[in-house]
């Protein structure tokens, strides 16, 4: 799709994203969802700064599961989750392996596909692509 994702250490974006992604780690899911519904109506709706947690939180469950098809296509079949699983020893390490898959299938910025990445892996990928 042409997007890159640069995460090495001359990447500006590394840094933005590694401040987001300590404070995304330690959120609930519904508190993520809330940020990633959030950051979904932004764009669209730059004046509409009262949107309530529970409208966010809303937004943010319909973005997942009106996508969740094409995710597990792409992170359980394309990328063979089930068979590197192993190879990623911590949460961050994951998040940040799913973070471009998410984003080229549901062409989100970095930050938002960040978020994606991080409730599919608190939910559970083991789950999304029922590995054995």
């Amino acid at each position: 799709m042409g997007l890159e994702f640069n995460y090495g250490p001359r990447s500006r974006g590394k840094v933005e994203l590694s401040f987001n992604i300590e404070h995304l780690l330690v959120k609930s899911v519904d508190d993520l969802y809330e940020e990633l519904g959030r950051s979904l109506v932004t764009p669209d709706y730059p004046l509409a700064g009262t949107v309530t947690r529970q409208n966010a939180v809303q937004r943010g469950k319909s973005f997942i599961s009106g996508s969740l098809e094409k995710l597990r296509a792409k992170i359980c079949v394309d990328w063979h989750y089930c068979n590197k699983r192993s190879e990623y020893g911590d949460f961050q390490s994951l998040a940040y392996a799913v973070a471009p898959l998410v984003s080229s299938v549901v062409g989100v910025p970095a930050t938002t596909a960040m978020i994606v990445a991080i409730i599919l892996v608190k939910s559970g990928l083991e789950k999304l692509c029922n590995c054995p």
